[in-house]
């Protein structure tokens, strides 16, 4: 049909104007749960150099005993071990024009604020969690049945199942052996994958798990964030940032950690925070930026230390 149709622009679409919601949507974040779990925050503070030292007291070398009365008391030694930190700077920044600033329906910078804390977390979670997963024991779920553990850093075996209540109660054995503290006094921390985690929900076999909803002590008053339950003597956080949820064969299974205190250390000279950028070409070109000076670093080393506080399940 001849006359103005709103299809073409010259004949009546330039008569409109697209209609903006009021609704600025966000695209969906991944939730990092690791560094709640930092034992260690030391303010570093400025002038003091990018490198930390932190001193590690061994066992005697030689335990002591009976005594025989005329005898003098044995003499013996202990071995100070000492670990080493950098302090990294780390940061992001997006700019724009006065211009968007000025005639943008949103306003530009709580939104761009809000994408620069987004990436915060993104980056300085996993700076920690490449720190936890450099632990020199390593985990693998071979089956439901059975875990192959070493202490050399190194997975030997292929993961061919998720984590199971018996899965769990063999690496908490083996935690306890191993004498590591746990996290709370009371309870080691495990913080899985989605799919390593659906192992749990689906051992039926897994008496006594308690589902975060019915926390009837001191728990409740303290979950932790991604917290959904407790099994074992172990507390677990879900988390869908860091690790991965395929591993093993057919790349079907789920990594984790546990882990009790003592951890990863985190030393702070500047906490991350958002900066404003100086405005350049007399108030066109402007700018937001977060930035941190600080740095992560696996507090024991099995190897140097004979002490280790942290089990990466993972697959070779």
């Amino acid at each position: 049909m001849a006359g103005q149709v709103y299809s073409v622009s010259t004949l009546g679409g330039n008569w409109t104007a697209p209609y903006l919601t009021q609704k600025l949507r966000s695209i969906s974040q991944p939730m990092f749960r690791l560094r709640q779990f930092l034992d260690v925050h030391e303010a570093i503070g400025k002038g003091r150099g990018d490198t930390w030292l932190f001193n590690k007291r061994g066992n005697v070398a030689t335990q002591g005993g009976t005594l025989v009365e005329t005898n003098t008391i044995p003499e013996t030694n202990f071995v100070t071990n000492q670990g080493t930190g950098a302090i990294t700077e780390y940061g992001n920044s997006v700019p724009f024009t006065s211009k968007l600033q000025t005639l943008g329906q949103f306003e530009i910078e709580p939104q761009t604020e809000g994408s620069l804390r987004d990436d915060m977390v993104k980056v300085l979670e996993s700076a920690a969690g490449a720190q936890f997963v450099l632990t020199d024991f390593v985990a693998v779920t071979v089956n439901t049945a059975s875990v192959a553990i070493t202490t050399n850093g190194t997975a030997t075996a292929t993961a061919t199942a998720n984590l199971s209540g018996s899965n769990v109660r063999s690496i908490v054995d083996f935690m306890k052996k191993k004498l590591i503290p746990k996290y709370d006094g009371r309870n080691y921390i495990c913080v899985a994958s989605v799919t390593a985690l659906s192992g749990m929900h689906s051992d039926t076999g897994a008496g006594g798990w308690v589902d975060v909803s019915k926390y009837t002590d001191s728990f409740a008053k303290n979950i932790f964030a991604g917290e959904v339950g407790e099994y074992y003597m172990t507390r677990f956080v879900e988390e869908t940032g860091y690790l991965s949820n395929a591993i093993g064969a057919s790349s079907l299974y789920g990594q984790a950690l546990f882990f009790g205190s003592d951890n990863v250390y985190e030393a702070v000279a500047v906490p991350e925070e958002i900066r404003v950028k100086n405005s350049m070409d007399f108030g066109r070109d402007l700018g937001l930026a977060w930035y941190a000076l600080l740095g992560f670093k696996l507090v024991w080393s099995f190897s140097t230390d004979s002490e280790q506080h942290i089990v990466f399940v993972t697959s070779a």
